[in-house]
């Protein structure tokens, strides 16, 4: 491959063949470190007295706040796509992998990150790993922390397709005309009018 799948950007030819550059690989290989300990603050985010930081945990009846299920939702989201992967990873690298996991999240994702090279040099599906392993850490990151997402914005192809990206958008591909587009690239092209956006 002469470019990332997952970004587009050029892989120099002294690291070829690759399916995915070693930026990719490795802003991969840190949301992989950092999604168990985020799956563990969203628990926080659903019961706050775990933590013990405000007051006692024995609040009267009908004064705690309603479960958030987007929180629990995500959670579930998580433990599904680190464990959907790793066994997609060990499928077709004809590894094994654990019967069950010690850590639900920490396993898998430490098992995942012990094959990103192999999954980012050898293996063609990488790019989704890549990119759902991204979004993922982006919405656990943005739900444990209560900040905000990231803004973002309609751009339009020139064949005339939308886009949806914001600033931190590695690459596109237009579902419309399958022109890929690099994180400059994307981020080059004309904002779409609002009427069409909508």
């Amino acid at each position: 491959m002469d470019t990332c799948t997952a970004c587009h950007r050029t892989i120099p030819a002294w690291d070829r063949p690759r399916h995915v550059c070693t930026g990719c690989q490795q802003q991969t290989a840190t949301a992989l470190a950092t999604l168990p300990g985020l799956w563990a603050a969203l628990a926080d985010r659903l019961d706050p007295g775990r933590t013990g930081s405000s007051g006692s945990r024995h609040a009267a009846p009908g004064s705690r706040p309603p479960v958030d299920l987007g929180i629990v939702d995500l959670r579930g989201e998580v433990l599904m796509v680190l464990d959907s992967w790793a066994r997609a990873v060990s499928e077709d690298a004809g590894e094994e992998l654990p019967e069950r996991w010690e850590d639900p999240a920490a396993g898998p994702a430490r098992w995942l990150r012990w094959r990103l090279d192999w999954a980012a040099r050898s293996w063609a599906a990488a790019d989704d790993l890549v990119r759902e392993i991204s979004d993922l850490h982006r919405a656990a990151r943005a739900a444990a922390t209560g900040e905000r997402g990231e803004r973002r914005v309609t751009v339009q192809c020139g064949c005339g397709g939308l886009l949806r990206v914001g600033v931190s958008t590695a690459g596109a591909d237009c579902h419309g005309c399958g022109a890929r587009y690099g994180h400059a690239e994307v981020l080059a092209l004309p904002l779409a009018a609002r009427a069409v956006a909508a």
